[in-house]
């Protein structure tokens, strides 16, 4: 049986894919808001690592997916204030992981980053698969919770993904 810390090794170093790798744009950046602001499993349960910063990364990574049937011009207009947007969040998570308090919030701020390169490539049409958002999200609780409750939330954290996958290709609740 592989443990839990080697599993999350195996995602960070691209050996198994993470949760939200793949999948419909919106069920996949919701999850990614989930990941921050989710009060069971989220990054806002870590300390150092405040909600409301958890609730703002959340609400950005909700706004991102981009109706692709939309009006090319309120495309172009989204695309544009997104990247403004992300571009802010992305500075502040250099500041902030600078500075952070704990080793924890430094995973917390390295997934904020990585969340901006993701959205950054993703506005531009090029591919991610979220791999270094998940691994810094997953060491944080690693390193910040008893290995129970880090276990508890990563598997609440990889069932969300299972169940809104379901749920985004049954159109229904699973």
């Amino acid at each position: 049986m592989t443990s839990l810390a080697d599993r999350v090794y195996l995602m960070a170093s691209g050996q198994i894919a993470p949760p939200a790798a793949e999948g419909p744009m919106e069920i996949r950046w919701n999850w990614f808001a989930d990941l921050y602001d989710n009060p069971r499993w989220g990054l806002c349960t870590i300390p150092g690592f405040t909600a409301s910063a958890a609730h703002t990364v959340a609400e950005l990574c909700r706004a991102t997916s981009i109706d692709p049937t939309a009006d090319a011009d309120v495309i172009a207009d989204r695309v544009t204030a997104l990247k403004a947007r992300w571009q802010a969040i992305d500075r502040l998570a250099a500041i902030k992981g600078g500075r952070a308090q704990s080793e924890a919030a430094d995973y917390a701020w390295a997934a904020v980053a990585a969340s901006a390169v993701d959205a950054y490539d993703y506005l531009a049409g090029i591919e991610f698969s979220g791999t270094e958002t998940v691994s810094s999200a997953f060491w944080g609780q690693l390193v910040t919770q008893p290995a129970n409750a880090a276990v508890v939330r990563i598997n609440a954290a990889t069932n969300a993904w299972a169940s809104s996958r379901r749920q985004g290709a049954t159109g229904v609740a699973a």
